[in-house]
């Protein structure tokens, strides 16, 4: 549980809902913590608050109420594909048959080529990203959700935006 300055309780289950007021508390100082941590997530508390012109109990301090409210979810390293033989990166549209969201949902899930998953709306359920070696895999991994819908596949060719920080 958390308090928010309006002085009510917030469940961790609600935490996404009150994003709006977990925003308001971030200040000029979490934003430089959040951006220091973005693009290195290891950094020492020690430097990290030397970056920023803060104590290191300040710092560390400011980073557990940022991670008790979710702001900063987890920590992890930045991984290539490529260079564990994952030559090509797949984005899978998907559209399930009528009574078929529970089985695509659980193919989508026991594949393990696929990294991450959104539903979304439009035209299309889900779009998968997933790393494969070759074609072959490519065409094996759509043919385990395929019995239960539609798919439209596309290979990345380049990413022009890497994952970045959104604007605090």
């Amino acid at each position: 549980m958390i308090k928010t300055p309006e002085s009510h309780v917030v469940s961790k289950a609600n935490q996404r809902r009150s994003f709006r007021s977990e925003k308001s508390l971030l200040d000029a100082m979490d934003a430089a913590i959040l951006r220091e941590l973005a693009s290195d997530a290891r950094l020492p508390r020690a430097e990290l608050a030397r970056r920023v012109g803060l104590s290191a109990p300040s710092v560390a301090d400011r980073v557990r109420r940022l991670e008790d409210v979710g702001i900063i979810a987890g920590y992890g390293a930045h991984i290539d594909p490529a260079r564990l033989g994952y030559a090509l990166t797949v984005l899978i549209r998907a559209r399930p048959l009528p009574g078929e969201m529970a089985n695509m949902v659980e193919a989508i899930r026991a594949t393990p080529q696929i990294v991450t998953c959104e539903r979304v709306s439009g035209e299309d359920c889900f779009v998968a990203r997933a790393h494969v070696r070759d074609v072959a895999e490519m065409e094996a991994v759509i043919d385990r959700i395929i019995p239960f819908g539609a798919t439209n596949s596309s290979i990345v060719q380049s990413s022009p935006v890497p994952d970045r920080l959104v604007p605090l």
